[in-house]
């Protein structure tokens, strides 16, 4: 386990996204598929979705379904989203993953 997945979790955790959710696992690897393909954030659809349902043997629709419904436990709480993420509003699945992404770069490159 290296360094980005490791503040991927940290980030899910405190965020309270519940490891037993498929969703908490498709986000996981989605970010490691994002920091491999940074394009990827412009085609969720057609190119990541479908990426990490191929890792799991799963379709593209529940990769989408899985992240949206992990998400709702990550937006019971706007007061930690805010301070976790930089923003107190629900966002969509590619506006989370590009919001993740961009922390866990800032995280790891030491700024915050």
């Amino acid at each position: 386990m290296d360094k980005s997945e490791l503040e991927v979790i940290k980030v899910l955790r405190s965020l309270e996204v519940p490891m037993h959710v498929k969703g908490y696992e498709f986000i996981k690897t989605a970010i490691k598929y994002l920091q491999k393909n940074p394009s990827a954030i412009y085609s969720i659809t057609k190119d990541l979705y479908p990426a990490v349902a191929e890792i799991y043997g799963t379709k593209a629709t529940r990769v989408e379904r899985g992240i949206r419904y992990a998400l709702t436990f990550a937006f019971m709480d706007l007061d930690v989203l805010k301070r976790v993420m930089g923003t107190s509003r629900e966002l969509t699945n590619g506006e989370f993953l590009a919001t993740l992404n961009e922390v866990i770069k800032i995280k790891l490159a030491g700024a915050a």
